[in-house]
């Protein structure tokens, strides 16, 4: 899904354009913190789940934010945290 009609991506994915930058899409707009961590270290959400072992559909709704990233469970935070290799402030 695109997140705007101009988008270069064919996936839409904003958080890996390569115009992304600093939290920003080639937009300049915020993009979601865990998108933006997850970017940096260059996986895909099924690599993360993998990695964390928090479900692929948890961490599609954290960076919809259809959920709430600041109500997740230490247990993922730290998960998660641990998987993109940074703190858990860093996307909270």
């Amino acid at each position: 899904m695109k997140r705007y009609p101009d988008c270069i991506r064919n996936d839409g994915l904003c958080g890996a354009c390569s115009i992304s930058s600093h939290g920003k899409d080639c937009h300049n707009n915020n993009i979601n913190k865990l998108l933006y961590q997850r970017s940096l270290s260059g996986i895909t959400q099924q690599e993360l789940a993998d990695k964390s072992g928090v479900n692929i559909r948890q961490i599609q709704r954290y960076e919809n934010d259809t959920s709430d990233i600041g109500n997740m469970t230490l247990k993922n935070a730290l998960a998660l945290a641990k998987a993109l290799e940074c703190e858990v402030n860093d996307f909270v």
